[in-house]
């Protein structure tokens, strides 16, 4: 469908259909100059929004606060908590981002409440404040991690001060609307990458499985005969014949193996015999 198209039937702007094309926030193309949008993935944009509208109604992710006493003092601090009940934790079962999602200030923990309300939990935010003594490195939101299985962790980050104005992003854009847009177009590509690396895996499981059983049969070979061809003779073994196929050349006393693997699993008499009967000189 073309912007005109996508802007009505997502209520926004054609400007802002323009910007989600530019940043990969919806699948399109272009054609002649103008944008074509994948359906599919506009309407998937579309529920995230709803989801988003809904969070308010039906949150997984809340902020507690607390009273705690260190070293004498007291302290309000605000936690971030899951409604379902499941617990902080490394664990199967267990949610690791609200391990240590503990904080001063009630603005910044609905910051991160919101973030994790609306991306899997195996995306997190951090927010990197450098060393006092770094000379040209300001503060900046990280956005880590990944779906599971996914070979390729995200490595997202903006400034700190970061605002959307002057910049690509669509008017109304919130910072938190751009960390979560990177993790959007970072799960868009998990499914492709998570089948590739299956694939690779598979692949070289299978490759080690025949090498696997070439080292049982040249180690049987070895129990069977003793010390087996050196490198220096197979290679040699393999030159002889090749020049006896370039000439048409035959005969000999030892009929041997034509290619390599069968060649490695000759013994060194073997090899030896093998090679003065392709030399002739007997």
């Amino acid at each position: 469908m073309n912007t005109t198209t996508a802007a009505l039937e997502a209520r926004v702007t054609v400007p802002t259909i323009r910007t989600w094309c530019r940043i990969g926030a919806v699948a399109a193309i272009k054609q002649a100059g103008r944008w074509v949008i994948d359906t599919a993935s506009l309407r998937a944009r579309i529920a995230i929004g709803h989801r988003r509208s809904r969070m308010s109604d039906q949150p997984t992710y809340r902020v507690q606060e607390s009273q705690v006493t260190r070293y004498g003092n007291e302290y309000t601090v605000y936690r971030i908590t899951r409604t379902d009940g499941t617990p902080a934790g490394f664990g199967p079962g267990q949610d690791s981002r609200i391990w240590s999602a503990e904080f001063s200030t009630r603005n910044r923990a609905e910051f991160y409440a919101e973030f994790y309300e609306r991306t899997p939990e195996g995306y997190r935010l951090e927010y990197y404040r450098p060393p006092a003594r770094s000379i040209g490195v300001d503060p900046e939101w990280q956005v880590k991690g990944g779906l599971t299985g996914d070979p390729r962790d995200i490595n997202a980050k903006l400034p700190a001060d970061w605002t959307s104005e002057g910049t690509k992003w669509a008017e109304g854009t919130t910072l938190v609307d751009a960390l979560v847009s990177w993790v959007e177009r970072h799960t868009a590509g998990a499914a492709q990458r998570i089948q590739e690396q299956a694939e690779k895996d598979a692949i070289e499981a299978a490759e080690e499985a025949v090498r696997e059983a070439r080292r049982e049969q040249l180690a049987e070979a070895q129990r069977q005969k003793g010390a087996l061809a050196t490198p220096r003779q197979v290679d040699y073994i393999v030159q002889l014949l090749a020049v006896r196929e370039r000439t048409g050349e035959g005969g000999g006393f030892f009929i041997g193996p034509k290619d390599r693997a069968g060649i490695e699993l000759l013994s060194k008499a073997e090899a030896s015999s093998y090679s003065t009967s392709l030399k002739g000189d007997y």
